[in-house]
């Protein structure tokens, strides 16, 4: 990893940390999930990738619309509107993959479902697709309640609409709610291991061509 993304990193780290009140909440948020459905193990589990897919994608959000304060003046400096753009991207990543680790643990010992392995890949996948809606959204919404209202409407959809409906598989969750499925039921559920992961790596790819496109407009990735 060069020392530009490094540094971005740590920039954005500490910025996410001066917020102490709010990251707590949204790091919270999971558990709170979690919680509300444990005396049902089953559906505990499957909030809490709905839990970590608003919190992965809220804080990219947040972090996605504050960087617009910062990352100009570095341009200014030099630096390359990519390295600001990878740097915010990874940093927030290692935080929500952080996240999920703890989460992973803390089923395996609370409530014991299906297997670690299967849970882990859900809510990494989870994970990483919560980074990257957040940070493609936060680069299309002009200010914090917009993007906020923008996030609602998405991961609001994706737990009304019908799971095996075409509207479904549009937003950017379907994958998470496959592959917990698929982490409570086993290999035996009729969630498509392959058809989750397609559908992740595609929104992924999606968001960061938003997310370049979306700043190469607002003029950050312009040379001068």
């Amino acid at each position: 990893m060069s020392p530009a993304l490094v540094t971005v990193g740590e920039m954005t780290l500490r910025a996410l940390a001066r917020r102490r009140a709010s990251l707590a909440l949204l790091i919270a948020l999971p558990l709170a999930f979690y919680l509300a459905r444990h005396a049902q193990p089953w559906q505990a589990v499957r909030f809490l990738g709905v839990g970590l897919a608003w919190a992965a994608s809220t804080v990219a959000l947040f972090a996605a619309l504050a960087a617009r304060e910062t990352e100009p003046r570095l341009r200014i400096g030099g630096w390359s509107w990519r390295e600001l753009v990878a740097g915010r991207v990874v940093a927030i990543g290692l935080l929500a993959l952080l996240l999920t680790a703890g989460y992973v643990a803390l089923v395996a010992v609370d409530e014991p479902i299906g297997t670690t392995g299967s849970l882990a890949l859900a809510l990494v996948v989870t994970a990483v697709t919560g980074v990257g809606t957040g940070s493609a959204l936060g680069a299309l919404a002009p200010r914090e309640l917009e993007g906020a209202l923008l996030l609602f409407i998405v991961a609001g959809m994706q737990t009304v609409v019908d799971p095996e409906g075409t509207a479904a598989k549009l937003l950017p969750f379907w994958s998470t709610r496959e592959l917990m499925t698929r982490a409570v039921e086993g290999s035996a559920s009729s969630a498509s291991l392959g058809a989750a992961l397609a559908h992740a790596t595609a929104t992924v790819v999606i968001c960061g061509l938003v997310l370049a496109a979306a700043t190469w407009r607002r003029g950050e990735g312009k040379p001068g």
